[in-house]
């Protein structure tokens, strides 16, 4: 196409003048071929950047209707069954009951909201130095019922992504309130940090080396022993890790699978978007050695078999991620679970994740007795 491209801005450029006619037929000549090279110069760099993200693998998903039922298979341990939902007995302290008293979150609370309510503030982890945008979304139900501990879900964005997707691309926390409404699962916490802010690409890793004078990234640590933390202190969250998920799409989805899988004693499952199972770094970016086992999930799973739940959504012509996939389900067992719901198209995009994210909360909702609706 871009071959194309350039023939027809050479025409555009000497045909024309070249003309014998002279008039307003040379100028609409000249603007139509003008128009023409605009035109296919959009396209390929669209047809570009569709190659390097594999948003779309046909001309056909362009065209395509409502995405088909999901085909679902099950490895390793087969996937709970709640029957009966998790009760849970804290005590709240101080500054969790009374959230406007905080002094990161009480300026920012809208206590006239109807609904749940976004907050996003700057974080510096006090473990790692490392500051980070944190984008929290409290229930509804939060601030009417100061004495109620509510389950966790970690969101984790694709790259180059921001915290920004959850709430206003997806609203994720939106979903949420509808799973609770629709009695599919009970109201929980979402909170996404920003570990990959800009054209920085951590992979939600603690690297060991420095890139270009570019900091090294401790972006697991950050998480696991910084923000976790924090948010146990802050926020009335339910203590037992099968409370805590992840969430994660694309690169979201790498660091979803990666801190479930490293860390069963903070996080009992993980919902995961087209991701991977192996770092992915962005170019010169490459913040361990190649193959590292530290972050080999495949290896992990065959050799330590976490007791966590895993859900994997994605087309399975999505080049990026579903090869990956099918290596990694090989590698699973007892008592780790994971659920594979998969579409035959759709490639590498948002769009196609929207519904896995709906199944999820609902897959949590079936297998998590701490994200099981209640009675109540």
């Amino acid at each position: 196409m871009l071959a194309v491209t350039g023939i027809v801005f050479l025409l555009a450029v000497f045909l024309p003048p070249r003309m014998r006619r002279t008039g307003w037929l040379r100028y609409l000549v000249q603007a139509v071929s003008l128009m023409l090279v605009a035109v296919l110069a959009l396209a390929s760099v669209a047809a570009l950047l569709n190659r390097d993200n594999n948003w779309y693998t046909s001309w056909d998903e362009l065209t395509a209707g409502p995405a088909p039922a999901p085909t679902t298979t099950h490895y390793g341990a087969e996937p709970a069954a709640v029957t009966t939902p998790a009760a849970t007995r804290q005590t709240p302290t101080a500054l969790q009951a009374h959230p406007e008293d905080n002094p990161q979150l009480g300026h920012l609370l809208d206590r006239d909201a109807e609904g749940g309510q976004y907050l996003t503030f700057r974080f510096k982890g006090p473990v790692t130095g490392q500051s980070n945008d944190l984008m929290i979304w409290l229930p509804a139900s939060y601030l009417s019922h100061p004495d109620r501990f509510y389950p966790v879900i970690l969101g984790f964005t694709g790259f180059p992504g921001s915290p920004a997707t959850y709430s206003q691309s997806v609203d994720y926390g939106q979903m949420i309130a509808d799973a609770a409404q629709q009695r599919s699962m009970r109201e929980a916490i979402f909170v996404v940090p920003n570990v990959s802010p800009g054209s920085y690409d951590s992979e939600c890793v603690d690297g060991d080396r420095s890139v270009h004078g570019m900091s090294t990234p401790k972006a697991e640590s950050y998480v696991t022993r910084d923000v976790v933390p924090w948010l146990r202190q802050n926020l009335r969250t339910i203590d037992d890790p099968r409370a805590w998920s992840t969430e994660g799409y694309s690169a979201g989805g790498w660091c979803s699978a990666m801190l479930t899988l490293r860390h069963p004693d903070l996080f009992g499952t993980a919902m995961i978007q087209s991701g991977y199972f192996n770092p992915i770094y962005t170019g010169a970016q490459q913040w361990t050695e190649a193959h590292d086992p530290t972050y080999d999930l495949a290896r992990i799973a065959r050799d330590e078999a976490p007791d966590v739940g895993l859900y994997y959504y994605s087309s399975t012509d999505d080049a990026l991620s579903w090869p990956a996939a099918e290596a990694f389900r090989r590698s699973v067992r007892a008592p780790t679970s994971l659920s594979v719901n998969t579409v035959p198209v759709g490639g590498h995009r948002l769009d196609v994740w929207l519904p896995g994210m709906e199944q999820g909360l609902q897959w949590l909702g079936r297998t998590s007795p701490y994200f099981a609706p209640t009675a109540t």
